[in-house]
């Protein structure tokens, strides 16, 4: 762009080589080659210097100034616009002049010192560029629009963007860079008033110019600022747009570009819900930012993105706490305010849903320390601010009305001196001039006026302002209290849950030791029991067989008849020993719990005891209690009754039909013992040890015996006992 304009001059004042110099440094510029571009532009400026060719100093040292500024080294470029305007000044040049101002005005605006900004671009652009086309002057109304657009004046950014373009479409040949840069920021407008399309629109007729252009790396750009205008309308095209991004960028081999196209990947990322893919593309910019170490404010903030891109993934607490503290201690590094209130407050969000609340209450009131000192920095700026431009503007409408006072009265003595002259005419016109004056001071009063009514209304701002910050004071004592309490209870709940538990403990402790007595108890019982069984049956037994052996003994030549007989009954007494043996033992097996295998033991018993008498027996069994349970007692207490009964059948009812039957009745458990014997008179049975033991073991059950009999028609012995699980 400056080669251009210098081409003519460069002719005039046969710098010829000059032209040739900036021009190659134009074209190392246009393809970021900024070391390249910026030494064709010493050699140019040594030259000039040489020649003493002011033109070609002024022209070398603008491109330099446009390459620092293209490449944020602000500090750089302010060190040769007033260079620029003053050789300009001694030339008589007003384009250079121009040119300094607006590049004045764009260092302003990228320090963010957009007033002063504003200022200088009005000032450049009134004096020069608005009556001479060019493709500076297109750059300037491009930027006077971008500044406007950092104040939030939209229709102004728009105004002054729309006159940049009506300029690149004079210039012909068109500018393709200045085009694409006018466009793309026109299509910023529309997207800031939320016109999706129109931003698109604009978007991608930039980019068109950018690749006519060449400029790779703001193609990369564009690509980027499309794919994010695209995220939540059309993805397929924001991914479209994500990948040429990435791809330009690294083209282009710039940083900067770089870091922002991996930036632009990690929110598409996020917009598909791959947070896998999205730290990725985090990381990927975390690496490159740490290497330049050229912009620490953008480092601490994707140190903040990798954090919670963390924390959604739900990997280790330490990843996400570790990158916190690097964003916290870059942003110390610089004193990022803005930076240190984020994390601070992400942090305390970090710790809260971790239930550190002391750690989320600290990190807040860090959070809340930082946010305050930013709004009290901001308004207390703000009213200095205002209040000086005030007091400058009040005195210099004073000054001017303090003159009017002198000038009115100035001119009533000469008119006073005319009309005693005789002089109508020139009395007249006095009489105009302070009418004149007289309206002017009217219309500076009422311009005081609404200075006045400005500043109060400002003043009833900052109030409102401070209004905020108290009540933001009072949510932070708010939110502490809330802490406290929530710290507060948060410490009852853990000493209540510490006292349940250890109550728990104790009563969980006797409980076992309860059951375990218990326990000790009932195998005591069972113990006892089993002595009882075997001393009451088994010992009996044997010392029935004892005697039996010896008197047999005794008859075994005397009378052999009479021992055969007493060997049978010790055959048959070993026989129900051995029967009673195995009885215990199978009632102390837990497996054989269920009724189901107590019938099995009914069924064997009744084979081997009625049918070797040929008695035929029936057995009746309801399948609903064969599910059903007895513990070992019972099903010791319950089998010696029913063998009881079966054995008095086989020795004294003489029957040829036997039924047994085990049902449920109501919430009982019956078992019913059907005979066709003889019968006999139970009045005359009331002392049988057999019958009396039936009786007490049905009564350790917890039920009821009853037996029916007569003589000559059969026995019906009915057990009832509460039915189990």
């Amino acid at each position: 762009m400056v080669h251009t304009a210098f081409a003519q001059a460069a002719s005039k004042n046969d710098s010829a080589h000059v032209f040739e110099l900036i021009a190659k440094a134009e074209d190392h510029f246009a393809e970021s080659a900024y070391d390249s571009a910026i030494y064709y532009c010493d050699r140019a400026e040594a030259y000039s210097k040489s020649k003493k060719n002011k033109k070609g100093v002024a022209y070398s040292l603008i491109k330099k100034t446009e390459i620092f500024i293209d490449k944020d080294e602000l500090n750089n470029a302010e060190l040769y616009p007033k260079q620029i305007n003053k050789i300009g000044q001694q030339i008589n040049d007003s384009l250079i002049i121009a040119i300094s101002l607006m590049q004045m005005a764009q260092i302003k605006m990228y320090s963010n010192k957009v007033d002063e900004a504003i200022t200088l671009f009005d000032k450049c652009t009134k004096n020069y560029f608005e009556k001479h086309p060019s493709p500076y002057a297109a750059l300037a109304y491009n930027d006077y629009g971008y500044a406007y657009g950092m104040k939030g004046e939209l229709l102004k950014k728009a105004d002054n963007i729309i006159a940049a373009i009506k300029i690149n479409e004079m210039i012909s040949p068109v500018d393709n860079g200045e085009m694409a840069a006018t466009l793309n920021n026109l299509s910023t407008v529309y997207y800031e008033l939320n016109d999706r399309k129109k931003a698109i629109e604009y978007a991608k007729r930039s980019i068109v110019f950018r690749e006519k252009s060449g400029d790779i790396s703001r193609l990369a750009l564009g690509c980027c600022n499309i794919s994010q205008m695209y995220i939540g309308i059309n993805d397929e095209e924001a991914v479209k747009y994500q990948k040429l991004c990435v791809k330009y960028a690294e083209q282009s081999g710039e940083e900067t570009r770089i870091v922002h196209s991996y930036i632009t990947s990690s929110l598409i990322a996020s917009n598909q819900k791959d947070s896998k893919k999205a730290i990725g593309y985090e990381l990927k910019a975390v690496s490159i930012l740490e290497k330049s170490k050229k912009n620490p404010s953008m480092l601490a903030r994707r140190y903040i993105a990798v954090a919670m891109s963390s924390v959604t993934l739900k990997e280790d607490s330490l990843t996400s706490i570790g990158y916190f503290n690097k964003a916290e201690e870059q942003s110390k590094l610089i004193n990022d305010k803005f930076n240190l209130k984020d994390v601070y407050f992400q942090m305390a969000s970090f710790y809260k849903n971790h239930n550190d609340f002391a750690k989320a209450y600290d990190y807040y009131n860090k959070h809340i320390l930082y946010r305050d000192s930013i709004v009290k920095s901001n308004t207390a700026s703000s009213i200095a601010d205002l209040e000086k431009k005030y007091q400058t503007e009040k005195k210099d409408n004073e000054i001017i009305q303090l003159n009017a006072d002198q000038r009115i009265k100035q001119l009533q003595i000469e008119k006073q001196k005319a009309l005693l002259a005789g002089n109508v005419l020139e009395a007249k016109e006095k009489e105009n001039e302070i009418e004149l004056l007289s309206k002017a001071k009217e219309l500076q009063e009422l311009r005081i006026s609404q200075q006045d009514e400005q500043l109060e209304k400002q003043m009833l701002l900052a109030k409102t302002n401070e209004q905020q910050l108290q009540l933001a004071e009072k949510e932070k004592q708010l939110q502490d209290r809330k802490l406290k309490n929530s710290e507060t209870s948060r410490n009852f709940i853990l000493a209540g849950i510490g006292l349940l538990a250890i109550l728990t403990y104790f009563l969980f402790n006797r409980y076992q030791l309860k059951r375990k007595i218990q326990e000790q108890e009932a195998l005591l019982t069972v113990r006892s029991n089993i002595a009882k069984d075997l001393h009451d049956e088994i010992g009996s037994t044997l010392t029935s067989i004892k005697i039996l052996s010896e008197v047999s003994e005794k008859n075994l030549h005397k009378d052999p008849n009479k021992a055969s007989s007493f060997l049978q009954k010790i055959t048959e007494q070993s026989s129900a020993a051995q029967q009673g043996i195995s009885d215990i033992v199978w009632a102390v097996k837990p497996e054989n719990d269920k009724l189901e295998n107590m019938v099995i033991r009914m069924r064997e018993y009744t084979a081997q005891t009625l049918e070797s008498k040929n008695i035929k027996t029936t057995i009746n069994i309801d399948e609903e209690v064969l599910n059903k349970t007895l513990d070992m007692s019972q099903r010791r207490d319950f089998l010696l009754i029913f063998r009881e009964a079966v054995n008095n059948i086989a020795k004294y009812a003489a029957a040829t039909e036997v039924e047994v039957k085990l049902e449920k009745k109501n919430t009982d458990l019956q078992l019913r013992i059907t005979d066709n014997g003889k019968g006999f008179d139970i009045t005359k049975q009331t002392s049988s040890s057999g019958l009396k033991n039936m009786q007490s073991r049905a009564a350790a059950l917890k039920g009821s015996l009853h037996i029916q009999s007569e003589n000559t028609s059969g026995t019906v012995i009915t057990l009832s006992i509460p039915a189990t699980t």
